[in-house]
């Protein structure tokens, strides 16, 4: 039996045997005595140097070639580590096996050789068109360029986040994966057009509808009806504006919320994590020419910055590389005569200039946020090119060398603004690309703010999250007795905070989700943990895990168990799934 084995089954025996410390470890209450804790919390910076021409610099620095700055302030370096990638025969091993009845989200159960990237497929911002060339240049580049030494999982954004393919080393099985894929109508195709940017309406002769035009012409009362008629052209106009920016805004939403659900996955995987993400994208403003169209502007900035500081804090880079490859302006396409279908010039001079700043603005509004997203996550962006192998391969060689550097703020103050990071190194023409900055969150406002955080990822994601690694077991009861699922967490991905000199504290918080084959949801239970612990209980779980059983009652039949443990001192959670059968399962 293999050391892992044997740690998976302990997870069988230890909550019987150490019962001293499931004692220790007690429902939460809301009169618990109020407790004043010292707040510290380690930055962490993966910073990736290169040459003047791109590549990775081959003679190894150190600590003392590296200065960090905490919006234009010196910071202490408090951890420096040097990470190098090296094809090693033992990196190429399978994964091992879990017994029966065992799930967990530990990272090592589904590694493969390289660092891990993430090929992610946008088809709710992308055209279909450009779905489809992306598509044709994946399968060209794992036929022709693709490495034994990559670690390559596929996700597709639709209308909700799929993966075609967890990490593999096998080119057979990315192949099929994206031969599976099929592309997504985007946004914009389902609405029946592109994005829209926000317009002030004119109304002359030419736009008004014939009957206002006809009942402008009679007697006195036409221009009164003329009016109204052109307020009803009006607000039309201005509620399809405000439905553009309210599907503008759902799409955002749905796009960041699949961006977070991959920093959840990925943060429990070691070291520098890569998305490549291929996307039309969309723009970080919904502009707006006319003043009284004011109210109607959106600014999705900040909902993307939230996005990417959980990627960046799960040491997730990502590399954006517009799907719609190489782009022309369609306003000086040699093929655009300028006349419409009946010969007649469609555009003034006037109008012809507007359209085409018009048409450059947006360009140029939705590379903004390919890349802003890039920068601060320590990525790059690939505009304007049809190269997308270059993606791939230049994100493989920035995560096999780089270097960690992490610093405690002087600053101590976890007041929820952003803090920009800058990374500068000794030596001429080296460069460094690393994450542009962080928000100072303060721990104690985590659980309030993210309380139903996890229960969403149960209900909704089917993508496990590693922010707290865990093994749990569920056996099937005998007779009406409840299921017991006994959990094990990796005390290394929890926080314990000091209380005195021989105690020790963490605050967890467990989650079993019972759901039917057809995905209803028919019983959950919630247990808040808060754990106390002596010196020696303390010793004993740093070695061995920590212990916890959550019962819950169900009736005979076939069931998926969603299970989840959160610290509720950093927000970070776990997440995993687990068939379990109960008795004979009723006939559909």
């Amino acid at each position: 039996m293999t050391k892992i084995s044997r740690s998976c089954l302990f997870v069988f025996t230890i909550c019987a045997s150490a019962g001293m410390i499931c004692a220790q470890l007690k429902q939460s209450s809301s009169d618990s005595p109020t407790v004043i804790r010292a707040t510290t919390r380690l930055v962490q910076v993966d910073v990736v140097v290169t040459d003047s021409s791109g590549h990775p610099v081959k003679e190894r620095l150190s600590e003392k070639d590296f200065t960090i700055l905490e919006d234009g302030k010196p910071q202490k370096i408090s951890f420096f580590s040097f990470q190098q990638f090296e094809d090693q025969e033992k990196q190429k091993q399978l994964p091992p096996q879990l017994p029966p009845h065992v799930t967990t989200n530990r990272p090592e159960y589904r590694r493969a050789a390289g660092p891990p990237i993430i090929l992610l497929m946008d088809g709710v911002n992308t055209p279909v068109e450009n779905q489809i060339v992306v598509r044709q240049q994946m399968l060209k580049f794992l036929a022709d360029h693709f490495d034994p030494g990559m670690r390559i999982a596929v996700f597709l954004l639709g209308n909700e986040l799929t993966m075609l393919q967890d990490f593999t080393s096998n080119p057979a099985l990315l192949t099929a994966a994206m031969q599976k894929y099929r592309s997504q109508a985007s946004a914009a195709g389902r609405q029946g057009g592109a994005d829209v940017q926000l317009q002030a309406p004119t109304f002359d002769g030419a736009n008004l509808p014939p009957q206002a035009r006809a009942q402008g012409a009679a007697g006195s009362g036409g221009d009164s009806d003329s009016r109204s008629l052109m307020n009803i052209g009006y607000a039309l106009a201005r509620f399809e504006k405000e439905s553009n920016a309210n599907t503008m805004e759902m799409r955002v939403a749905h796009t960041a919320d699949a961006l977070a659900a991959i920093a959840r996955y990925l943060a429990g995987f070691p070291g520098r994590k890569v998305i490549i993400w291929f996307s039309a994208s969309f723009p970080l403003n919904l502009s707006v020419v006319d003043p009284e169209d004011f109210d109607v502007y959106r600014s999705y900035a900040d909902r993307v910055r939230a996005a990417t500081n959980l990627l960046s804090d799960a040491q997730v880079a990502i590399y954006t590389v517009d799907a719609r490859g190489l782009v022309g302006n369609s306003i000086s396409d040699p093929s655009e005569t300028g006349r419409d279908a009946n010969g007649r010039m469609a555009l003034t001079v006037d109008a012809h200039m507007n359209a085409n700043s018009k048409e450059t603005f947006e360009r140029f509004n939705k590379e903004d946020s390919l890349i802003k997203v890039a920068e601060e996550t320590g990525g790059r962006v690939f505009l304007n090119t049809n190269d997308f192998d270059r993606a791939i391969v230049e994100s493989v060689r920035d995560s096999s060398t780089f270097y960690e550097i992490g610093y405690y703020p002087t600053h101590k103050q976890w007041d929820g603004k952003f803090h920009t990071v800058k990374v500068k190194v000794a030596g001429d023409g080296l460069r460094v690309r690393h994450r542009s900055g962080y928000y100072a969150t303060d721990p104690e406002k985590w659980r309030k703010s993210g309380e139903g955080e996890m229960k969403a990822a149960l209900e909704r994601d089917s993508i496990a999250s590693t922010g707290v690694l865990f093994y749990a077991r569920a056996m099937p009861p005998s007779g009406n007795a409840d299921v017991k699922v006994e959990f094990l967490v990796d005390p290394h991905t929890i926080t314990f905070e000091t209380q005195s000199e021989n105690q020790h504290e963490c605050s967890l918080e467990f989650q079993v989700q019972a759901f039917t084959p057809e995905g209803k949801l028919v019983k959950a239970e919630v247990q808040q943990a808060e754990a106390p612990l002596k010196q020696e209980t303390f010793d004993r779980i740093q070695r061995s895990g920590l212990p916890m059983p959550v019962s819950i009652k169900l009736a005979p039949g076939q069931y998926m168990l969603h299970l989840g443990v959160r610290d509720n001192r950093t927000g970070q959670f776990g997440t995993s799934e687990l068939p379990l059968t109960i008795g004979e399962a009723p006939a559909h």
